[in-house]
Parts: structure tokens; sequence; C-alpha cells
């Protein structure tokens, strides 16, 4: 074993940005702005290590170094991702639901908004059912945008918008 599997990798990544958005909205520190970057910063670390404590207890690694490994790599990917979301988004947009779910068995991990029934999408009423990672509203003009935070290999090109049918989630968010 020389990895994480990806699968676990991405659990615990999406586990530790849903609990530190929690966190924030429970210490009313949204919206993220500059003044608020160092206790912020000290949330996301208490989300990181609780999850992966947990996620260590959980999991029973077989190698240590292997996991240690793993969890530095994870660490870093969540600083760069929170310095980006601080420099950039702070100011322009407002973090609202985490974890969104829609026709999903309803759990603590999941946002309070979430909707045990799928939802139903365009004229045809294409019932869907998943989970969102991220949904935020644009403090200028309440638009809303969706994220879906991906922690494997990126596979698509610049062309790509629906890779023949096999890559529809963005279309239909």
């Amino acid at each position: 074993l020389q990895r994480l599997d990806p699968l676990t990798r991405g659990s615990v990544f999406h586990e530790i940005q849903t609990d530190f958005f929690r966190t924030l909205v429970k210490n009313d520190m949204l919206p993220l702005l500059p003044g608020h970057t160092a206790p912020a910063r000290g949330q996301l670390e208490w989300a990181i290590n609780a999850v992966t404590k947990k996620a260590y207890d959980d999991l029973a690694p077989a190698i240590d170094r292997v996991w240690r490994d793993e969890i530095a790599g994870l660490r870093r990917d969540l600083y760069l991702w929170f310095d980006d979301m601080v420099v950039k988004d702070a100011a322009q947009w407002m973090p609202e639901r985490f974890e969104l779910a829609f026709g999903l068995p309803l759990d603590s991990a999941r946002d309070a908004a979430s909707m045990r029934d799928p939802v139903a999408v365009g004229e045809a009423g294409f019932r869907l059912r998943g989970s969102i990672d991220l949904v935020e509203r644009r403090l200028s003009d309440r638009a809303l945008r969706v994220t879906d935070h991906k922690t494997g290999k990126n596979r698509t090109t610049p062309a790509t918008i629906v890779e023949g049918g096999r890559v529809l989630q963005p279309v239909l968010y």
C-alpha cells in the first residue's frame, strides 16, 4: 500500500470541508472576511485533526507512514483551497449549504435543507438524486454557485462539456 484509495481520500476531504463550514456558521464567521482569516484557519486545522483522527480510528491503516504522508498531502490541498477561497472569493460569495442532498437518506452528515425525495429537473421532469458539496450565494446579486469538489485525477480536457453523456453533473447543476 503506497496511497490512500481515492474514495477514502475524497470522503475524508469532503467531511473536513463540511465540518469546517458548519463550525464557521456556528461561530458566526461567515462571510469569511480577511479579518477572520486566522481564526478560520484555526477552525480548518481543528476540522482536519478531528476528521482524520476519527478516520484513523475507523480505518486502522496498516502502514502509518502511508497514512501520515496522505494526510499531509490532504492538509496541503485543504490549505491551498482555503487560501484561494479567502483571497479570491470571500468578499463576493457567501457559503450557504454544505453537503446538500436530494433523493438520499437524511442523516447528520447532510445539510439541514436536504430533501429525502429526488428533485425534478427540466420540462421532462428528470428525477435526480445526489449531493452537492457547496452552494454559495453571490453577495452583490444573490446568484447561486454550485461546487462539487473533485479530489481525484482530472481526466477532462478544456473542451469537455458532457463527454458524450458521461459527464452530465456540471450541466445538471
